[in-house]
Formats: C-alpha cells, structure tokens, sequence
C-alpha cells in the first residue's frame, strides 16, 4: 500500500519537475543483459531486461514474450550501463555518489499529460499504454513519431535511508549541524530540485559538512 501511495504521489508531482519527451516506453532501445537481486539474496542472470517507463518497474522476456517482474521479490537490478534499486514500489538509477550516501533518479511517463495529448490529437496507436496495458505485444523499438511525455523524479539515500529530494523531506534528515549548509546551497541562484548538478552539490555538502 505505502508503494502505491508513493507512486500516485509521484505522479501528481511530476507536473512541476521539468518535462522531457521520450520515443519509447522502456529505459533502453533494446532488451539487455541484466542481474537482478532477489530480496531471497540470491543474483539471477537475466538474458533480456529493461524498465518501463509507465510504471519503473522491471521487464524481461520469457518465451519470446515481454512480461513484468514482481516487484516483491525485486531488490535491485544491474545493467552493463546504470544500477537500480527498489524505492518502495520503483526502481531507480543511481546517478551519483558522494561518500556513502547516492543520488537515484527514476524516470517515468507523465500519464496525465500522454492521455491528454490523445485525446486533443485525437489519435488511436496500435500502443495501448493505459492501465490495460498488453505486455506481450510491448514495441520497444524507436519510433520518431511517438512522443511520451516523461519526468525525472530524484531521491536521495542519505545516511542508510531513501528521501524524496524536496526541501522539506531532506531538511528533517540532515543534521543540525549541517543545516547551515544545506541553506546555503538551496539559496543559491540557479539550484534545482530537478537539476542533477544542484542535487549532487547539495548532497556534497551536507555529506562533508562543507561548501567546497
């Protein structure tokens, strides 16, 4: 249940982080070699995966069919080029680290925003992404003409916990000592909750307690 929450939350945020277009619905043009953690610790090699956008959640084929992982029994996944873990009901890419603590990025298609560019457009593709989505016929492959509206949402793990990267979730983590920093840093001109740059200075600063 907290997972959903999350998610819905998330999905009504998204239209105030800065919004990109994809040409496909998956994390990567291709199915590619992955291992995925089971929450059983045990690695399993996997020939084809990739992340849906729709939802962030962890596809694979089996068959010559496309069919979504339980996210349950999911930990984490590795590709050659990003690492994900599990954030409650999501996967997410770490984008970088400082010290101990990293900076992960989820990425997921805007719902709201697709359904309403169908309908004005009025368009009807062969590519159902609504709830009623048939994973068995799942188009990977770039199509220019294709536009998914898709938003990066970031979560920092500070100190052995996940925390939505929002002022007020990560000013009740950081420490006392290093909320001066954290002022600091957010004040700045230019710094962004939807900015990696901003993001990993600020998780720079309140690591190392200092602005340099």
């Amino acid at each position: 249940m907290r997972g959903f929450v999350l998610l819905t939350c998330i999905m009504a945020c998204l239209g105030a982080n800065a919004q990109m277009v994809s040409h496909q619905v998956t994390a990567f043009k291709q199915f590619e070699p992955a291992t995925v953690h089971l929450s059983s610790g045990k690695p399993l090699k996997v020939k084809e995966a990739n992340v849906f956008l729709r939802n962030s959640q962890l596809l694979y084929k089996s068959g010559g069919k496309v069919k979504q992982a339980s996210i349950d029994n999911v930990i984490g996944v590795d590709f050659a080029s990003r690492s994900y873990v599990k954030i409650d009901s999501i996967l997410a890419y770490r984008v970088g680290s400082v010290s101990q603590n990293d900076l992960y990025c989820a990425t997921l298609i805007d719902m709201e925003t697709y359904n309403t560019n169908i309908l004005n457009n009025r368009q009807v593709t062969n590519f159902e992404i609504g709830s009623q989505v048939n994973l068995t016929t799942l188009d990977t492959e770039t199509d220019e003409e294709r536009e998914y509206p898709i938003q990066n949402h970031y979560f920092f793990q500070y100190n052995g916990k996940f925390i939505e990267a929002h002022e007020l979730y990560v000013l009740r983590a950081v420490p006392k000592a290093k909320r001066r920093i954290f002022w600091t840093i957010v004040r700045e001109p230019g710094f962004s909750w939807t900015q990696e740059e901003s993001l990993l200075r600020l998780l720079k600063g309140i690591t190392e307690g200092s602005l340099e």
